[in-house]
């Protein structure tokens, strides 16, 4: 039996986001890098749950998902002059994410990602926060995955 359905999850979703928007940002799992690289997409699942009460060790669980969009908070200039402020770069980095995660059958582009022992019944997005850390513009998008052990690992 596998325990690290947590780090399967970010797997799979990393795996899914890097060809969409890893040509335009740094795509990790969360503590997969001692350093920050921006713009960067870091990708953390949470705490999970039960989905059912009484549940099995091995039964489906909740997963709270968290995928962040971190741009530096400087503008882009040439010769003085700004070509793209900080802002429309977060904006763009988030947008691009956020049409990746924002789709139909999310479950379905996770599955294709072919995770050894997974099995994922629920994946979905739903909010987002903006906020500010340092020279940082973060939007955190947050979503629900739900999954289980595959039986027999």
């Amino acid at each position: 039996m596998r325990w690290d359905l947590a780090e399967m999850i970010e797997d799979s979703l990393v795996a899914y986001l890097k060809p969409l928007v890893g040509s335009d940002m740094r795509v990790s799992a969360a503590w997969e890098r001692d350093e920050l690289e921006c713009p960067a997409c870091l990708v953390h699942v949470g705490s999970s749950e039960p989905v059912s009460e009484p549940a099995e060790w091995d039964d489906s669980r909740a997963f709270a998902v968290q995928v962040s969009v971190i741009t530096g908070g400087v503008h882009e200039l040439s010769g003085g002059t700004i070509m793209t402020t900080a802002r429309e770069r977060n904006a763009q980095a988030r947008s691009k994410v956020m049409d990746a995660l924002f789709v139909s059958d999310l479950k379905a582009q996770l599955i294709a990602e072919k995770i050894e022992d997974l099995a994922i019944s629920v994946a979905q997005f739903a909010t987002t926060e903006r906020t500010v850390e340092g020279h940082n513009l973060i939007t955190v998008i947050e979503g629900l995955v739900i999954a289980e052990p595959v039986t027999g690992s």
